[in-house]
C-alpha cells in the first residue's frame, strides 16, 4: 500500500487524470440514468404538442400525454396514416408536426399492445 502512495505520490498527474475520467463516467452516467431517453417521463409526458388537422387547418394544443392516452383507448391496432380526433368534425384528420415522431409512436404503442396479448396468451389458466 505504501508503494503504491508513493507512486501516486511522485506521479501527481496519474491522479488528476484518474478523477477527471471519474468525474466523466459519473456524469455520463447521470445523464444516461436520468430518464431523458425514457418515452414515459414526466417532462416528456407533459410536453405541449401541436396537432393540425389536415381536412381544415385547425390547429389545436394538448400534452403528450393525452395525447397517447386517446390513442391507447381505440383498442385496435393502431395506423399512422390516422390522426388523432378533430374535436370539431370528430374525424381522425390530426397529426403533430414532427412526422417521425408521430410515427415512432403508433409503433411503440402497437409494439406495447402485441406485448400485452402475448403476455396474455402465453399465461396458464387457473
Amino acid at each position: 500500500m505504501n508503494k503504491l502512495r508513493q507512486f501516486v505520490n511522485s506521479k501527481p498527474w496519474l491522479g488528476w487524470t484518474l478523477a477527471a475520467a471519474l468525474l466523466v463516467l459519473s456524469i455520463v452516467l447521470y445523464y444516461r440514468l436520468s430518464g431523458k431517453n425514457d418515452p414515459y417521463s414526466v417532462e416528456r409526458m407533459s410536453e405541449m404538442v401541436t396537432i393540425k388537422c389536415v381536412e381544415t387547418g385547425d390547429e389545436w394544443t394538448m400534452n403528450r400525454g393525452m395525447m397517447e392516452k386517446t390513442l391507447r383507448e381505440r383498442g385496435t391496432v393502431l395506423s399512422p396514416s390516422e390522426g388523432l380526433p378533430n374535436p370539431k368534425t370528430g374525424r381522425l384528420t390530426g397529426f403533430p408536426f414532427n412526422k417521425s415522431e408521430w410515427e415512432a409512436t403508433i409503433a411503440r404503442i402497437n409494439q406495447e399492445k402485441q406485448d400485452v396479448l402475448e403476455k396474455r396468451v402465453r399465461r396458464p389458466a387457473k
